[in-house]
């Protein structure tokens, strides 16, 4: 009698564990965002993380059937809490570049993008000069601080923790321009109030040895499983049309190309 009722409820915990969804056996995938780089993400009035980052990484966790969350993380310590186990991935319009490669696993792209100057709409700037004329400048670390460096060697460069502290800095006179992401710039900075006053400087720029091959979801080099679950979930969103919904909630453009 004893040994049946030991077996009912082995049974019974069996059963109740196949009944479960798929995404209530499994631990929560963390991801970690910049918070601070409108539209792709920015913390809210109510203070909830949103953005086009946000809404295509749930949009993939709902094809991988797991459950996701966002924690806030500066960007200049994003790869360390990445590396400490913080959370699982980054997922936060982060760069794919050969050097990133050495130290992170990527998924595929899931857009491609370009980057830009933004100052005083009256500003001039000899983009021929390696010292941008004298004028100060500012870029948050990793692909953009790569570029000035790169193209603007003896540019007077200051590096930001985040694009909040860059446009803070900007507005507020202590920088004669910044440096960052063409959409980030165009539809999040110069559509807010802050923007106002202030115009592109100069052509988008798309360098391949700074910008990369496009933005991916970083993760550890152990995490191949995540990885290959992520990158089908972006294949499937763009073949059946979720990724281009989500696309044009933000953009007037197709973002991926």
């Amino acid at each position: 009698m004893k040994k049946t009722l030991i077996l009912g409820a082995l049974l019974a915990g069996l059963t109740a564990g196949l009944a479960q969804p798929a995404a209530a056996q499994e631990e929560t995938i963390v991801f970690a965002t910049e918070a601070a780089y409108p539209p792709f993400n920015k913390l809210a009035a109510d203070g909830k993380i949103e953005g086009f980052d946000i809404d295509i990484a749930m949009a993939a966790c709902e094809k991988m059937q797991r459950n996701c969350k966002f924690v806030q993380q500066d960007w200049d310590g994003i790869v360390a809490g990445l590396q400490t186990r913080r959370y699982d991935a980054i997922f936060s319009s982060m760069g794919i570049t050969e050097e990133r490669k050495k130290q992170l696993l990527f998924s595929e792209p899931y857009y491609r993008p370009s980057a830009s100057f933004v100052g005083r709409d009256d500003l001039k700037v000899d983009f021929k000069d390696p010292a941008l004329g004298g004028l100060t400048v500012g870029a948050v670390p990793g692909i953009y601080e790569c570029y000035v460096k790169k193209a603007y060697p003896k540019a007077a460069l200051t590096v930001y923790p985040n694009s909040d502290a860059l446009y803070l800095d900007l507005t507020s006179g202590r920088l004669d321009l910044a440096f960052n992401g063409t959409v980030s710039i165009s539809d999040g900075f110069l559509k807010s109030g802050d923007g106002k006053g202030f115009a592109l400087e100069g052509a988008p720029v798309r360098d391949a040895g700074c910008l990369g091959e496009g933005a991916g979801v970083a993760m550890r080099k152990d995490e191949t499983a995540l990885k290959e679950a992520l990158d089908k979930a972006f294949r499937e969103m763009r073949a059946d049309g979720t990724y281009q919904k989500i696309n044009d909630k933000y953009f007037a453009f197709d973002i991926y190309e």
